[in-house]
């Protein structure tokens, strides 16, 4: 008679968790950051266990001065941690050069800020391609690939036009646009309606959310727009540099 290995309960656990860690896009663990020193040190991330899987779009919410800006940039590399751990699509930040880390972001990372930071002297397209060049995409082709993307957040009628001749809702799609072109594997996202109208802001979440679909990508969202809460597939929530709680987003509620 043939016998079956039939895999203990700890076998079962083990394989759960490799699981899970292939799922896995970031992983936060006991994140501690401070600003100033001695009696002036304010403590603003205070300890921060996450996890963001791919395929998904998470969605950081709290008060303001809660630390999500702070958590958001720290996620992105961008800023230094005092304490804990943090694996970025399957890489430690820690153990990276402040130019392997540069590298890395500029390969796998798009990023929406509340500032533009769009280039004065570029044109839109020009300024959207700028992540593509970068990368080393020839000129043309770059350019090519930036006007569709401003036709995609509905500005193929200003690839042209400079920052200055644009309103300031149509600034912040460029920056979304400068985001996507490179269709990042993590985007990273503060406050990415807060300069739209209802219907483009729906729009650009529309486009956010496409790219936290693709199983080998994922999106951070900070925001305090209960309009887009629709659009994430859970919800994380910051009080006073701590995650006070962490649930799915349950769309019939919203709708």
């Amino acid at each position: 008679m043939m016998s079956m290995d039939v895999p203990s309960d700890s076998q079962e656990r083990s394989r759960d968790r490799e699981r899970d860690q292939a799922s896995m896009a970031v992983q936060v663990r006991g994140l501690v950051k401070s600003f100033g020193s001695g009696e002036t040190t304010v403590t603003v991330l205070k300890g921060i266990d996450l996890d963001v899987y791919f395929g998904e779009l998470l969605l950081l919410v709290g008060e303001s001065g809660g630390g999500k800006t702070t958590l958001l940039s720290a996620i992105a590399g961008i800023l230094d941690v005092d304490a804990g751990d943090l694996d970025v699509l399957g890489a430690s930040l820690a153990k990276m050069s402040a130019s392997t880390r540069t590298s890395f972001r500029g390969r796998t990372m798009g990023f929406i800020y509340q500032q533009f930071n769009l280039l004065p002297a570029l044109t839109a397209a020009e300024n959207v391609a700028v992540p593509l060049l970068i990368q080393g995409s020839r000129k043309n082709e770059a350019i090519r690939r930036a006007r569709l993307m401003l036709e995609r957040v509905g500005l193929g009628d200003r690839t042209e036009f400079l920052p200055k001749n644009l309103s300031g809702g149509q600034q912040q799609r460029v920056a979304i646009a400068r985001a996507l072109v490179n269709e990042p594997q993590l985007l990273v996202c503060d406050e990415p309606t807060a300069a739209l109208d209802g219907p483009n802001g729906q729009k650009i979440m529309e486009l956010i959310r496409d790219v936290g679909r693709a199983s080998d990508r994922c999106v951070i969202v900070v925001t305090h727009d209960s309009r887009i809460f629709q659009f994430g597939d859970r919800m994380a929530e910051l009080t006073d540099g701590r995650i006070v709680g962490i649930h799915p987003i349950q769309k019939e509620a919203i709708a």
